[in-house]
């Protein structure tokens, strides 16, 4: 009797933990539902320093964001970094003023980021060589613009010849288009723009596969 007593006093025990566990369960689960996750992109810009990246991230962190994406790159004595954070909706600007109060000496923005990208109806490489001269960049993306095309990952760059005093200028990039592109007319035109400036030009057009790995 004693054995059967103990057993039904166990099992109320075991049975009282539970409850208190599901109990103390629920706000937890009720929170995460008023809390859904989003993107969102923060740039910092700023001066180079050690310990920079460190303080951003773990700024991040305090206001349970996560990094899925970042690009950092270094122009002369100006450091840049733009980050694609995921966060609860309704922790972005925290997470922002956050970010700003640990580098108080940079310019911090965030934007929200769109979760699904669609993928382009046209993609292609563009790279452009050249001797260095002014008003280069601003020629050739005009040129891009005015065929309805959006320029992404353009990176330009000016170094020394090899054998000379000359400096050569070069740019590459990925040219993107929700619509179809007449891609005949397009060469035609880089064509006009190489015999116009002197400058080589040459456009790789992306398969499907590849030009949605381009959009990302």
């Amino acid at each position: 009797r004693d054995r059967a007593v103990s057993a039904a006093r166990a099992g109320h025990t075991r049975s009282h933990k539970t409850m208190l566990a599901t109990r103390a369960l629920r706000p937890l689960a009720s929170l995460t539902a008023r809390r859904p996750l989003s993107q969102l992109v923060v740039s910092v810009v700023g001066p180079d320093r050690g310990g920079l990246v460190s303080s951003v991230t773990r700024a991040i962190a305090a206001h349970d964001g996560n990094v899925v994406e970042s690009s950092s790159f270094s122009i002369g004595p100006v450091f840049s970094m733009a980050m694609l954070v995921e966060a609860g909706a309704d922790q972005h600007a925290a997470l922002t003023s956050a970010v700003q109060s640990a580098v108080p000496g940079h310019s911090v923005s965030a934007h929200e980021a769109e979760e699904c990208v669609e993928a382009p109806a046209f993609a292609a490489a563009l790279d452009v060589s050249c001797a260095d001269g002014v008003g280069l960049i601003a020629r050739v993306t005009e040129f891009v613009a005015e065929e309805g095309l959006s320029l992404s990952k353009l990176e330009t760059k000016t170094e020394g010849a090899p054998h000379g005093g000359t400096q050569l200028f070069s740019l590459s990039g990925v040219m993107l288009s929700k619509d179809r592109v007449n891609e005949a007319k397009l060469a035609r035109g880089f064509k006009d723009l190489e015999l116009e400036m002197g400058v080589n030009i040459d456009m790789c057009v992306y398969d499907e596969a590849e030009a949605v790995k381009m959009a990302a």
